[in-house]
């Protein structure tokens, strides 16, 4: 009875952490979209902003055009009231700038935050898993050890993986190269 009773709670134990990885993905959904939408909504806002700066450096180049051919003479052109009008514009599109930058840093953090949680609780699954196992006398202690060491790697070395795995997709290194680096960094 005791065996049956380690593998209901370890049975227990794995649907409450689905569970609750389940709550936390939903969650985490739900503002990476508002942070997207928000996003989406300062690019289309700095895309205005250029249209109007382009429409101020058409009327500048203009005015120059026009003074060339009716006097002759390339001097300097006076298109300080057209400055003036771009100059909130310039800055607008300095502060939707830095906006867009910071959100999007933002949504990099919480994606790979969101990856970090995801490979913890594919951990703790995994070590459920080796548990229920070495309950059972499926494993021996020193295959789990092993298993349990592997996955440990596997998270302890996440930023490593995710930074070669970006590696990979940029092809700034070979498959083989890949492959290798990865081997060292899971097993």
């Amino acid at each position: 009875m005791g065996l049956f009773d380690k593998v209901t709670k370890t049975a227990a134990t794995i649907g409450q952490s689905t569970l609750n990885s389940a709550a936390k993905v939903g969650s985490n959904v739900g503002v990476a979209a508002q942070d997207q939408s928000e996003l989406a909504g300062l690019k289309m806002q700095l895309n205005a902003v250029n249209q109007e700066l382009d429409a101020s450096y058409v009327q500048v180049g203009r005015k120059y055009v026009d003074y060339v051919l009716a006097s002759g003479q390339m001097p300097g052109v006076d298109v300080s009231a057209i400055l003036k009008l771009m100059e909130p514009k310039l800055e607008q599109k300095q502060a939707l700038q830095a906006k867009i930058v910071a959100l999007e840093k933002k949504i990099k953090d919480q994606n790979i935050l969101r990856e970090r949680e995801m490979a913890e609780a594919e951990f703790l699954r995994e070590k459920d898993k080796l548990d229920k196992a070495l309950q059972m006398d499926v494993l021996s202690q020193e295959d789990y050890n092993v298993k349990v060491a592997a996955a440990r790697r596997k998270l302890d070395n996440f930023e490593e993986i995710k930074r070669v795995e970006k590696q990979y997709e940029m092809k700034l290194i070979t498959r083989e190269e890949f492959d290798a680096k990865m081997r060292a960094l899971t097993m």
